[in-house]
């Protein structure tokens, strides 16, 4: 099966110049004259590139080496006709144009030939039309094939289709989240195995105005049964979008779930709205952690409150301090005067009395500072006595507590942090034990140091004790062993979590029956040199001034302002305002103070405002400012004096520390040029 041969133009196939087409054809004939006479005519016009085959096998053979545009054939061959070799083409199922040139074939044989599905043929010799009929062949095939190929295309897009619509049922199936779409009428189109689980009931072909009576949709009240107009998916098909709604479910299957329900309108091409897509998702369990979280939150208000209390506590109690304090000076200079005697023994358990609150809202300080991270030491011992304080009316009636306290080192780390860690452990340690046989139970609070130098403190408690089982789960996130109603399970968790913070250890050990022993273990603080905070420090006794100063004082509780006259008064020239528009005045008109004592927290302007407007209107008066404080429980606050180098008070003011620390600075502006 050789190419044919063109005398006079070399081999078939050789480049041609001259752009002509390029046409692959495979020539079905016998003689040699017929079939040089018909290349000749294909090569008048096109770059033809053609295989003569005279036999059923090597038209075959031809075939399967394609690609070929065409095939023309005669009619008679002694071996096959030219219908046959047309079905020998299609056999092999190429899709060409087939075109017969005969000198010998009938009409009736040509009708045939054409009803089978040949596509043109014409007589050998009678050239005029071959090349018409091949270009509108070739096109037809293109034309042929490009709809071939596009209905491929089509076929292939439907199975992508069927595929991507079989795995978007799969996800619908297997997402936990409900999936509900409906129509424009509202006709439910799908509904997802998460929408039977969630809602516990199958579809029903129902109206929407019937779902929340039939699927049980409820109001964030839980009482009140939603509406038709209450639905997302309702919603959506006006076109308003949901995001994130709270709805209730309770039915004859549910007892009672929430919701949080999102939907979407679906639209066509043209904007209209077709359908609804809802989606919800059971926020149930999420809901209970918020609670157990809000819980916490509630206790972080608490010492928030407990910053307040203090606060306002330190007022009258600082008044209360330093007036008994000069009562109590003033009758001791007259021990002649017996019939006072009473009075002074009285004074002096106000003292007390007065001295013991002092020392509660101190604990209550601790217990509501903000620690921001910083690093700081804290003593474990005075953490623990404080903790205890705060804890006794829980201890109290259930056990005695056995102290056992062995040197342990200063610790790096948060005092309040670590006060809230032993305070946890002691209540827990009450908690575990009955009420009403003290004497029986003991609370064993310890502290020492171990082989490595690392602080411990150890609660133990001779309560009924934790099962083996549950050891595991205790610094687990609202797991809990108390009583429903006691506890929220955040506890010991929060505990472990701020003992890691300080690069520490918290284990357990517990006996049923026995108790519990909680431990935990600190790294030591590096060593550090002698404080230089902010706090003034009292003096073993109150020394005197080499002269008399001027003070002002600044603070919205006029009996605070005023005890604070009465211990200087002899002293020193003491001028006092509520106001701090007051002290600007003052200053404004030409007054200066070797000491403008100053409340942190006031109404209207803080002591931080009129620090600034000192600062920025008398500079030289900005060093002479001592701050007040009975507890800095805003972040302003706490940032303020962090960034201030002025001295600090805590209220309630102890008399030496305020005589004290008046001299040194009443000194310090005789020095400077002030006064």
């Amino acid at each position: 099966m050789a190419p044919l041969v063109d005398p006079y133009d070399g081999a078939v196939g050789e480049p041609v110049v001259g752009g002509r087409k390029v046409l692959r054809a495979i020539v079905v004939e016998d003689e040699d004259d017929d079939a040089f006479l018909l290349l000749r005519e294909l090569k008048r016009v096109f770059d033809a590139h053609c295989e003569l085959v005279s036999t059923p096998e090597r038209l075959r053979e031809a075939l399967s080496r394609g690609p070929w545009d065409i095939v023309i054939s005669d009619w008679s061959l002694p071996s096959f006709n030219g219908l046959e070799a047309f079905e020998i083409v299609r056999e092999m199922g190429e899709d060409l144009p087939f075109i017969i040139v005969s000198g010998t074939i009938a009409e009736e044989a040509a009708v045939q030939a054409l009803r089978a599905g040949v596509h043109d043929f014409m007589t050998k010799g009678r050239f005029a039309r071959l090349v018409p009929a091949i270009e509108r062949e070739l096109r037809d095939a293109r034309v042929r094939r490009e709809k071939r190929l596009a209905e491929q295309r089509l076929a292939m897009q439907r199975v992508e289709t069927e595929r991507s619509e079989r795995l978007l049922r799969s996800v619908l199936q297997a997402v936990p989240d409900g999936v509900i779409v409906v129509d424009a009428e509202g006709h439910i189109v799908v509904w997802s195995a998460g929408a039977d689980a969630i809602i516990g009931m199958p579809r029903a072909e129902i109206e929407l105005s019937e779902w929340p009576s039939h699927y049980g949709i409820h109001l964030s009240d839980r009482k009140t049964l939603a509406s038709r107009e209450d639905l997302a998916i309702a919603k959506a098909l006006t076109g308003v979008a949901v995001d994130r709604e709270e709805r209730f479910l309770r039915n004859a299957k549910v007892s009672g779930v929430w919701l949080s329900v999102s939907a979407r309108p679906l639209r066509a091409a043209d904007g209209s709205i077709t359908g609804a897509v809802g989606v919800f998702h059971d926020t149930t369990q999420e809901r209970s952690a918020q609670e157990q979280l809000m819980i916490s939150d509630r206790m972080a208000s608490v010492g928030m409150l407990a910053a307040g209390v203090a606060h306002e506590i330190n007022n009258p109690l600082g008044a209360a301090l330093l007036n008994l304090e000069i009562a109590h000076e003033i009758l001791g200079e007259s021990p002649e005067r017996a019939a006072e005697s009473e009075l002074r023994a009285s004074i002096v358990d106000a003292r007390s009395a007065v001295a013991r609150v002092h020392a509660i809202v101190g604990d209550l300080r601790i217990f509501s500072r903000h620690e921001d991270g910083a690093a700081v030491s804290a003593d474990v011992r005075s953490a623990l006595e404080s903790s205890l304080r705060m804890a006794f009316n829980e201890i109290r009636h259930r056990a005695r507590v056995v102290k056992d306290y062995q040197p342990a080192p200063i610790v790096s780390g948060s005092e309040a942090r670590l006060g809230q860690v032993f305070l946890n452990l002691l209540v827990n340690a009450a908690q575990a034990i009955a009420e009403g046989n003290i004497d029986a139970n003991t609370i064993r609070v310890a502290t020492r140091t171990d082989e490595v130098g690392r602080a411990v403190v150890e609660v133990s408690d001779s309560g009924s004790g934790i099962a083996a089982e549950a050891l595991p789960h205790l610094f687990s996130p609202f797991y809990t062993t108390k009583p429903p109603g006691i506890g929220t399970g955040l506890g010991l968790p929060i505990c472990q979590r701020i003992v890691t913070q300080m690069g520490g250890e918290i284990h357990v050990e517990s006996v049923i029956g026995e108790g519990t022993t909680f431990r935990v273990l600190l790294p030591a603080a590096a060593p550090t040199g002698p404080s230089s905070g902010h706090a003034a420090h009292a003096a073993a006794r109150a020394p005197t001034s080499l002269r008399r100063g001027r003070i002002l004082v600044v603070d919205d509780e006029p009996m605070l302002a005023a005890a604070i006259r009465r211990v200087l008064v002899s002293q020193h020239d003491v001028v006092t305002t509520t106001r701090a528009v007051d002290a600007l005045d003052k200053l404004r008109s030409g007054a200066t103070f070797d000491v403008i004592f100053c409340d942190l927290m006031m109404p209207q302007v803080t002591g931080m405002e009129l620090y600034a407007r000192i600062e920025s209107e008398f500079p030289e008066h900005a060093s002479r400012v001592v701050f007040l404080t009975g507890g800095a429980f805003t972040q302003a606050a706490r940032d303020f004096l962090a960034r201030v180098s002025n001295p600090t008070l805590e209220k309630p003011i102890d008399r030496n520390g305020l005589l004290a620390l008046v001299s040194e600075r009443v000194k310090a502006s005789s020095c400077s040029g002030g006064g």
